[in-house]
């Protein structure tokens, strides 16, 4: 079981980085556009919604992949004092609350999705395209990432320890 649900971080995040990646390399080719564009005096509408929405999809993406390579940025001046019990309660508490608020938003963004989709909303941009199409990718990045965190609780409680919650290695200190 917990080998099951360590492959399935694994396998989400590196999609969601792989899915990432892909929002930011067509947000670079919107960006050059969008330069080569203006600098040839040719308007090319919804190119700079078009790269916001890339940008929106990629971050959103890149939580859970984040997430999978312990690059999340931890706070540890506190927890590194604790012993191993309540060092154990305090990261689980924290991995809880994370997982709750960000189901809590995910679930938010589906709703929103499915309202546009639903009332065909559109885009206030010169192009007017349907608004649930960039919509839906960040609200998926936002539902991997739950879900990618629930997995990390029920790991963490099953196992007991804090193994795969934070980088294996320090780094090295400045001092």
């Amino acid at each position: 079981m917990q080998d099951l649900i360590g492959r399935s971080i694994d396998v989400i995040s590196r999609l969601c980085g792989a899915l990432a990646a892909a929002a930011i390399i067509i947000l670079t080719g919107l960006v050059v556009t969008s330069v080569v564009s203006r600098t040839l005096g040719v308007y090319v509408p919804g190119l700079t919604d078009y790269a916001a929405y890339c940008l929106a999809s990629a971050g959103a993406m890149g939580m859970a992949y984040t997430f999978g390579q312990h690059g999340h940025i931890r706070v540890e001046m506190i927890i590194d004092q604790l012993s191993s019990g309540p060092r154990y309660m305090l990261e689980v508490l924290v991995l809880a609350l994370s997982a709750a608020m960000t189901t809590y938003l995910a679930y938010f963004l589906v709703r929103m999705a499915h309202t546009s989709w639903l009332y065909e909303d559109r885009s206030d941009g010169s192009d007017e395209i349907l608004i649930w199409i960039p919509q839906a990718p960040f609200a998926l990045g936002f539902c991997l990432f739950a879900f990618v965190l629930v997995l990390a609780l029920i790991r963490a409680l099953i196992r007991r320890d804090l193994q795969g919650l934070a980088a294996e290695h320090k780094s090295e200190s400045w001092e």
